[in-house]
């Protein structure tokens, strides 16, 4: 009964697989455009290249304003993007 059950809880168990976008072991992190904010909660309205869209919170980077390009990880704002200049 004990490997029964020990079968069934490997079976349950949450599988991490980088390529279909695991956050944790994927270290992933996306540019994203401020479109909004809500300062009084620390979140701000992004979006993508693409036009997809999701709420971050800003918190680490702030202050920040519509138009701002944020580096985002996990839902949370990890560093602003800055335009390089040309060399």
């Amino acid at each position: 009964m004990t490997r029964l059950i020990a079968n069934a809880a490997a079976a349950l168990a949450p599988t991490c697989d980088v390529t279909t976008g695991c956050i944790t072991c994927g270290d992933v992190a996306i540019p994203l455009t401020v479109l909004r904010l809500d300062e009084g909660r620390g979140l701000a309205l992004c979006a993508d290249d693409d036009g997809s869209s999701e709420t971050v919170e800003i918190d680490l980077v702030a202050p920040v304003a519509p138009g701002d390009r944020l580096l985002v990880h996990a839902g949370t704002a990890i560093a602003r993007l800055t335009e390089e200049a040309p060399q």
